[in-house]
């Protein structure tokens, strides 16, 4: 989220978290989040992301990764599998009326997703996940985050 102090009202709002069950239409349509719309104004990017889930970036988010990603050397390997796995996926979206991105078919074979998905808040973006991979995901993290979270210091 940028440079800003914590404990901002603007903090507050650009994080996304959160669980949320929700559809896809026979289009490849899915809701973001009530709660979340207002953030996607401007537009959306969704791509695949780590653990074969996709990732919806409002546009904001998607410039400053983008941002991010071009004050890395060229040259430097891990610039040019990121580029390619997420830079090479990315489909611009923006949500219908009713706050509907669609989702292209590449991308929803990527994630495995059907008519069912799980969305969930991840900072500064949000996660679509198969709603089986989600569970195995969480059952996978609950197993290692004590640890990490000692690792850590928290």
């Amino acid at each position: 989220m940028g440079n800003r102090s914590p404990g901002t009202e603007r903090d507050l709002e650009g994080y996304f978290a959160g669980e949320f069950a929700h559809s896809l239409d026979e289009k490849g349509r899915l809701a973001i989040p009530a709660k979340f719309r207002a953030r996607f104004k401007e537009g959306a990017v969704v791509t695949r992301w780590i653990g074969e889930c996709l990732a919806v970036f409002p546009s904001d988010q998607w410039a400053e990764l983008n941002a991010d990603i071009l004050k890395r050397p060229r040259t430097d390997p891990a610039v040019a599998r990121f580029r390619h796995f997420v830079l090479a996926g990315a489909h611009e979206a923006d949500p219908d009326g009713q706050g509907r991105v669609v989702i292209p078919a590449h991308l929803r074979e990527y994630a495995s997703l059907e008519s069912e998905a799980v969305v969930i808040g991840n900072g500064e973006h949000l996660e679509v996940w198969q709603p089986a991979r989600w569970r195995a995901e969480l059952a996978s993290v609950q197993t290692k985050v004590e640890s990490d979270l000692r690792d850590l210091g928290i």
